[in-house]
């Protein structure tokens, strides 16, 4: 009978955790997704670059959606056997939230493994990635975006008009290039398409000509060189090209054991680093106990205010890990004070509304939150009627 219970309550827990963390990650992408689209297109880089940037972004979102995940699935499939009486129907058989919450552990250890994993190994990387690609966008490594219509100046003095751009840029329609050198030679080239590519090793932004003309006027000669081309390559002079720093300069870019070879160093950063990136791991390990008694509710009332109360603690728990990282990165503050203070504030009170939960007689731990709740609004239906009645 307890396997049978324990795999209804996984059934019930697994479903939203699951839904909640495709919701949840999907919003996050779109929000920056914008932002993303609005510097690639004022950078000039393509469009299609920035799916890459949002992938490499998933794992710096995971530490917050995991968590959240994690606790309104539980959330979510305690309330509903409390407002189906199945929580109770439970308990008196003998059952205790303490029985109860295990299913849910077993999830909040397999999250914890993964949370081990994506902040440990995989965030490094693809934030080196992300900032990577920044860089390459700035710098002109991944193309240049071409305004049809105008005389642009790409530097070496090389100036380019174009009719028509397709592929953000990167595609051009009949072509005018002149590049004009010191010793006064000028080169004129006509083309009826082109387009941008990166050498292998990202040293030479080249533009490929096909089927046009090249008009090589030298002023010590006495007539110009007319050529008639298939193809034709034009290297540019691409400003602030240079090659990205190294992975590991900065010690959020390394991984779990790079941290752990060099937590010697008297590095603040990587100190603070290693801190937060435990906080983080082990307090997933805490959101059941927060999850299950913000799950339960009264029948009469079925208010969802648990969700409201459990999704602002995780969030300033959020930001203030965040904000902890900053400062003791710097070396000014210890990560026992600003990183690990929190996170016991965090378990005492989770603790507390766990115990009354589990061990009060009706426990119902928002109780006086609901209450409050219940006198503000009917003040304020009192006056809306009142307000109306004088009207």
């Amino acid at each position: 009978m307890p396997k049978i219970i324990d795999k209804y309550i996984l059934r019930e827990t697994i479903l939203p955790l699951v839904v909640t963390l495709g919701i949840s990650a999907l919003l996050l992408l779109l929000e920056k997704m914008l932002s993303l689209f609005d510097f690639v297109i004022n950078q000039g880089g393509p469009i299609d670059i920035v799916w890459r940037m949002l992938g490499n972004l998933m794992p710096q979102y995971l530490t917050l959606v995991l968590p959240l995940s994690m606790f309104l699935g539980v959330l979510l499939a305690v309330r509903k056997m409390a407002l189906n009486s199945e929580l109770d129907a439970l308990m008196a058989t003998g059952m205790s939230l303490n029985r109860l919450i295990v299913p849910s552990l077993y999830i909040a250890t397999f999250l914890l493994v993964v949370n081990i994993i994506i902040v440990g190994f995989v965030q490094p990387y693809s934030r080196y990635t992300y900032q990577n690609l920044v860089f390459d966008i700035r710098s002109g490594a991944l193309g240049a975006s071409i305004k049809a219509g105008e005389f642009t100046p790409l530097g070496d003095g090389l100036t380019l008009r174009i009719e028509q751009s397709r592929d953000s840029g990167r595609e051009l329609i009949d072509i005018f290039a002149q590049k004009e050198s010191a010793d006064g030679r000028i080169q004129s080239i006509n083309a009826e398409r082109g387009n941008f590519f990166v050498t292998p090793d990202k040293r030479f932004l080249i533009l490929r000509l096909y089927k046009g003309t090249l008009i090589d006027l030298d002023m010590n000669q006495s007539r110009p060189n007319i050529i008639n081309f298939d193809m034709h390559d034009l290297p540019i002079d691409v400003p602030n090209f240079a090659h990205f720093r190294d992975r590991g300069i900065e010690a959020q870019e390394m991984t779990i054991l790079e941290l752990w070879k060099a937590r010697t160093s008297d590095n603040p950063a990587i100190i603070a680093t290693i801190n937060a990136r435990i906080a983080r791991a082990l307090s997933i390990l805490i959101v059941p106990f927060l999850a299950v008694p913000l799950g339960l509710v009264a029948k009469r009332s079925g208010r969802a205010l648990g969700i409201t109360v459990g999704v602002v603690i995780l969030l300033v728990y959020h930001k203030i890990l965040e904000f902890g990282l900053d400062f003791s990165a710097s070396g000014e503050v210890s990560p026992w004070l600003v990183i690990w203070l929190p996170t016991l504030f965090f378990i005492l009170l989770t603790a507390r509304l766990y115990y009354i939960g589990a061990y009060k007689v009706g426990g119902l731990p928002l109780r006086n939150i609901e209450i409050i709740y219940d006198v503000m609004v009917e003040a304020m239906s009192r006056m809306i009627r009142r307000l109306k009645a004088e009207n």
